[in-house]
């Protein structure tokens, strides 16, 4: 099967919705449907074609940081967090567990970061990147660290003008998008049948989609019992 592009998922999807003509469904309609999908899809499954990563270079006594700097994509998801300067993989935490280290003075331990998680959001007016996510990384840095995040980046919204544009996950989660899509405009049209029928399609060609992408079934969240235990 050939890819397919923003223009043939289009055309396809409005045939899926009956064959209404562009007064009754518009194009825009459509693309904004199929664009919801695309990016759930992103969410959940983050598809290698996705993965992008950005450099945050510490300062010691600084906890948290900024996510990304001019010119990087939206950062959807982390896949992982790695200590350049030490060739160390960082491990997720809760909120709750850093506040429970830190008793709230985040300076009461101070080292080469082992922990990490997401501390919310901030206006990055200094480039004019608008919204960006933070992290907070445990024990505060003692010094200067590079740590690279790899992540899933927000897609790109497919468009047909002024060229028609591609997904950036692979061929077989064309037809997700495609059938994802058109069960969303059904749900808009209010016919739930419909709307069910299309994701119950969809779910087989998740299957399939999914089948074609190496990531592991596996993945490890919490520390070994010797560095989790050391800091509780």
């Amino acid at each position: 099967m050939a890819r397919m592009t923003a223009q043939d998922m289009v055309t396809e999807a409005r045939l899926s919705l009956g064959g209404e003509t562009t007064e009754t469904i518009t194009d825009t309609n459509i693309l904004r449907w199929l664009n919801r999908a695309y990016l759930q899809i992103a969410s959940l499954y983050a598809p290698p074609g996705l993965e992008s990563s950005v450099s945050i270079t510490t300062a010691s006594g600084t906890a948290e940081y900024a996510s990304r700097s001019s010119g990087q994509e939206d950062i959807l998801n982390i896949i992982s967090i790695i200590d350049d300067t030490n060739n160390v993989v960082l491990y997720p935490i809760h909120r709750w567990q850093y506040d429970r280290w830190t008793q709230g003075d985040a300076s009461n331990v101070t080292g080469t970061p082992i922990y990490w998680f997401e501390s919310g959001t901030i206006t990055n007016t200094a480039t004019d990147d608008g919204i960006v996510k933070q992290f907070t990384f445990y024990p505060t840095p003692a010094g200067t660290y590079t740590l690279n995040l790899i992540y899933t980046k927000s897609p790109t919204e497919l468009v047909i003008s002024p060229s028609a544009t591609y997904a950036a996950i692979g061929d077989p989660w064309d037809e997700v998008i495609l059938l994802w899509g058109i069960s969303k405009g059904w749900a808009a049209l209010g016919d739930k049948q419909k709307t069910q029928d299309f994701l119950d399609i969809a779910r087989d060609a998740i299957n399939v989609a999914k089948s074609t992408t190496g990531t592991a079934t596996y993945v490890p969240y919490q520390p070994g019992s010797v560095i989790g235990g050391a800091l509780r």
